[in-house]
């Protein structure tokens, strides 16, 4: 199975396997290409084979005669925090993010500082496949310089964007789980800031990741085990990359990825109405709370890039996505899992409840995830299948902006090709969890006949 994804928002594939140095070097000389030799940043998380990657593309960059200034190990919504306010064309981040060993990947940052925008990413592939790229002669290569502080700016202004001073006098206990990756060295700054007694959790440096990268209620039972024995108010479990969280309760409930959009999106609407943008298999609670506060819903197609771009589009409040990922585009284009910690200890604090009084308040579904291993070609095919199966749609309506998804009045399913894996993703949601397992299962029996 091939090991390698090219994509408008960078790549992603198999560190020494399907992502060798030269083939970094290219990706980011048709990045440097693109910001036409602009300055640009880059970070990279703890992951064994980042630094390799890290070094490939710095080549790549000072070869196009970008000057570079290297936040080494740093969290990607720190480094695209950074690109506006350092005035950058762009940045680069490596970091396998959600992804297990083995993997990891390089996304491409514009200079707003969010996930470069589709149009922007087909260009950088265009001159990739094109192996058109700028390039300098020795008197015009670009310079790189280290910057090691980027922490402080970015805690200043998140201390200033929420209610830094109700959390600080609430005196919350809280479990963080960064999974060894690039946050680890910003927890104790965190938790300085908001007066929080920090217990870290997998929290030491590592390319060897002690558990699932994916935060998900499996990836969270170490942490729900142990949460009420030290007395925490709230528990964190993040991706490598600091870009997707879920939460575990006061109570030990490791809570789905789905409800950490849901909760903030609760939270913050209540404060301010307006629009909120997610993508097509995000859990029905987020549409029902914003029904609950008056706000517009826009779906999008899957991924960071296209819920950003919709963000700008409609002014959003809120963007954010089922897996566990939320942006406040008032403070940065970012899928930012500190702005996630610091606005769910906002709600603790400001409605004085505890963090499972927030979670029970949300509208609950049974959401069912699964996956078939499968190459794109194929996987496409089998989507039609599901299309022309008009006993599998029955009365419900279809949308096919992202795949495949029907919805019917007690519940919906999507079925659609992976962009950052060689998998069909089956999403299932309903009130009743056999409902949800009976779409479930009737979408992989269809998708497995036809492959």
């Amino acid at each position: 199975m091939n090991k390698l994804r090219l994509a408008s928002f960078g790549l992603r594939g198999f560190a020494g396997e399907s992502l060798p140095p030269l083939l970094i070097i290219d990706f980011a000389s048709a990045f440097a290409t693109y910001v036409e030799g602009g300055r640009v940043l880059i970070g990279r998380d703890t992951r064994t084979s980042s630094p390799m990657l890290h070094a490939a593309a710095v080549s790549g960059l000072l070869s196009a005669g970008c000057d570079v200034v290297d936040l080494g190990v740093c969290p990607t919504p720190l480094v695209q925090f950074a690109v506006p306010r350092l005035g950058a064309a762009g940045a680069l981040s490596v970091s396998g993010g959600h992804n297990s060993m083995g993997w990891n990947a390089m996304t491409l940052i514009g200079a707003d500082g969010a996930v470069l925008e589709p149009w922007g990413g087909e260009a950088v592939l265009d001159s990739y496949h094109g192996r058109n790229f700028l390039k300098q002669d020795w008197q015009r290569m670009g310079t790189i310089a280290p910057m090691h502080d980027v922490g402080t700016a970015y805690f200043d202004a998140l201390v200033k964007h929420v209610n830094a001073e109700a959390i600080r006098e609430a005196g919350f206990t809280v479990l963080i789980d960064p999974v060894g990756g690039a946050g680890c060295a910003y927890l104790a700054p965190f938790a300085q800031q908001f007066n929080l007694r920090l217990i870290p959790i997998n929290a030491q440096p590592s390319g060897y990741l002690a558990r699932e990268p994916e935060p998900r209620p499996r990836s969270a039972l170490q942490m729900a085990s142990i949460i009420s024995h030290v007395r925490g108010d709230a528990g964190f479990v993040l991706s490598s990359d600091m870009g997707r969280m879920s939460i575990v309760t006061e109570a030990g409930e490791p809570t789905s990825e789905e409800y950490t959009l849901a909760l903030i999106a609760n939270h913050m609407l209540a404060r301010r109405s307006g629009t909120v943008v997610t993508n097509g298999c995000t859990t029905r609670t987020v549409d029902d709370l914003a029904a609950r506060h008056q706000a517009p819903v826009v779906k999008t197609r899957v991924g960071q890039a296209y819920v950003m771009s919709a963000v700008r589009d409609h002014q959003a409040t809120l963007g954010g996505e089922g897996s566990g990922s939320v942006a406040d585009p008032a403070f940065s284009p970012a899928f930012d899992g500190f702005l996630m910690m610091a606005r769910a200890l906002e709600a603790m604090a400001e409605s004085e409840q505890p963090l499972s009084a927030l979670v029970n308040a949300l509208p609950r579904y049974h959401i069912v995830k699964r996956s078939v291993p499968c190459g794109s070609r194929e996987g496409y095919r089998a989507l039609d299948i599901l299309k022309e199966r008009p006993a599998f749609v029955g009365d419900g309506k279809v949308d096919v902006t992202d795949g495949f998804r029907v919805d019917w009045a007690d519940s919906w399913i999507h079925v659609r090709a992976s962009q950052t894996q060689q998998l069909i993703r089956v999403i299932a949601e309903a009130r009743e969890a056999s409902l949800a397992e009976q779409r479930a299962d009737e979408a992989m029996r269809l998708l497995l006949e036809g492959l």
